[in-house]
């Protein structure tokens, strides 16, 4: 099991963070050899992206 760790962060910094997820995810190397490809880190990034979305209010 993965440890928590808590980062408090503002408005700011999490409307930062989906940015920075969403431009990743346009960008992946794997997804651009080919589409279909199944990505780890794009899921984990979909998925933390959600979730700090949520928190934003967004």
């Amino acid at each position: 099991m993965e440890k928590s760790t808590q980062v408090p962060l503002v408005a700011r910094e999490l409307r930062i963070l989906v940015q920075s997820l969403t431009n990743c995810l346009a960008t992946c190397k794997v997804h651009d050899k080919k589409p279909d490809s199944p990505c780890e880190d794009c899921d984990a990034a979909r998925t933390l992206r959600t979730k700090l979305q949520a928190l934003a209010g967004a």
